[in-house]
């Protein structure tokens, strides 16, 4: 069994807010290095985690004895950086969005089967314990029939038109909501219910141009609010089931709700990670839009290791981050426990294939809101 284990993150955005943060919860698991090219991003983060090697050129952690990278940079890096750090032996998480087409999905994938190291994309929202309790809810047929799933995301992050232009407006870089949030809700739809069938999608780019760092306008070419449905297909739990998603970058206020409303119960996951379910007996019967709300909160049931790290995380600026950031103090813990014991793969964390699947559902997403129709992903 490893004793310590080395960490190393490549980027130091999300990794400031969440990943190292995480990882800092942790016994026996050391910050070791980070590669990131602005000198002032890379120094601010070496000194508030303690790192002791910082380099501006991300080839030199190839050479770094460690046993886990976080990839954090730009999706339009992700593939050479990915293959070479799972060339070099070490284990990766790869943020989201995993590529920036299908065919670089696939040569990440394609790297993965040929290395010793583990190789999951962060979709963190799957060790949740609201989601787990949500996944063994609907497998157990609690909830019964499923009927549908309906996904409501509602951020601000991107609704002030003097924000800067960057490559989260390009979409030849891998930018906009589609790739940024829509993969969590299908990974999360995919988790819980199962493969997708066929896809129809609008997206759309409410701010179209956006200043450069010399004050330019330049044009937006990725999106920043989509509506899409999804039908399920022949091997998951709601064959033809649609799931309806709407999600917004430049709302006003914030708001996550994601459900799953089956014919003995509906369950719903909040932003602040509580988890909800209501039945449908007492509901208030004809057309009036006024029903009183009966929602019960559901409190999961977690073995003793993460409820001593639950209880972490609530002294911890995980906390203020909502779901996301919670949801990779889950991951990264069984990230480091799975290294500690040589396992090879994780039961229930999204692997490349995951991701190779997803980058495949985006462009039928893509391919619909371009011709209008519904697009099959395979």
């Amino acid at each position: 069994m490893k004793k310590n284990v080395r960490i190393g993150f490549l980027g130091s955005g999300w990794a400031r807010i969440a990943q190292a943060p995480a990882f800092s919860l942790m016994d026996d698991v050391s910050l070791a290095a980070v590669a990131s090219p602005t000198d002032m991003h890379r120094t601010k983060f070496m000194d508030r985690f303690g790192i002791p090697k910082g380099y501006a050129d991300w080839q030199a952690l190839l050479a770094e004895d460690l046993d886990l990278v976080c990839v954090t940079t730009p999706p339009f890096l992700h593939r050479d950086m990915v293959t070479a750090l799972l060339g070099s032996g070490k284990s990766v998480i790869c943020e989201k969005p995993f590529a920036l087409n299908v065919g670089e999905a696939e040569a990440m994938f394609n790297a993965s089967l040929s290395s010793p190291g583990l190789a999951v994309l962060d979709h963190q929202l799957r060790f949740h314990p609201a989601v787990r309790t949500m996944k063994q809810m609907i497998e157990s047929g609690e909830i019964g029939r499923l009927h549908d799933v309906r996904s409501i995301v509602n951020l601000s992050s991107r609704n002030r038109p003097d924000q800067p232009w960057s490559w989260w407006s390009d979409s030849a870089r891998g930018g906009g909501a589609l790739g940024a949030i829509g993969s969590h809700l299908i990974d999360l739809n995919r988790f819980l219910v199962g493969e997708i069938k066929e896809v129809s999608c609008s997206l759309t780019t409410s701010i179209p141009r956006r200043p450069d760092g010399e004050g330019r306008q330049r044009p937006v070419t990725s999106d920043d609010s989509f509506a899409m449905m999804m039908r399920f297909g022949p091997s998951s739990m709601a064959l033809a089931a649609p799931s309806l998603m709407h999600v917004t970058t430049v709302g006003a206020y914030t708001w996550f709700s994601f459900e799953v409303s089956g014919s003995l119960k509906t369950i719903r996951l909040d932003g602040a990670g509580r988890l909800w379910e209501i039945t449908p007996d007492k509901a208030k019967g004809g057309r009036s839009l006024v029903d009183t709300p009966r929602w019960k909160q559901i409190e999961p049931i977690l073995p003793w290791d993460e409820l001593v790290l639950q209880e972490k995380i609530r002294h911890s600026s995980l906390a203020v981050h909502g779901i996301f950031a919670v949801g990779f103090a889950f991951l990264a813990h069984r990230m480091v426990k799975a290294i500690r014991n040589g396992e090879t793969r994780i039961p229930d964390a999204a692997g490349f294939a995951d991701g190779l699947v997803i980058q495949k559902i985006i462009r039928a997403a893509r391919d619909s809101s371009d011709t209008g129709s519904w697009i099959k992903p395979f």
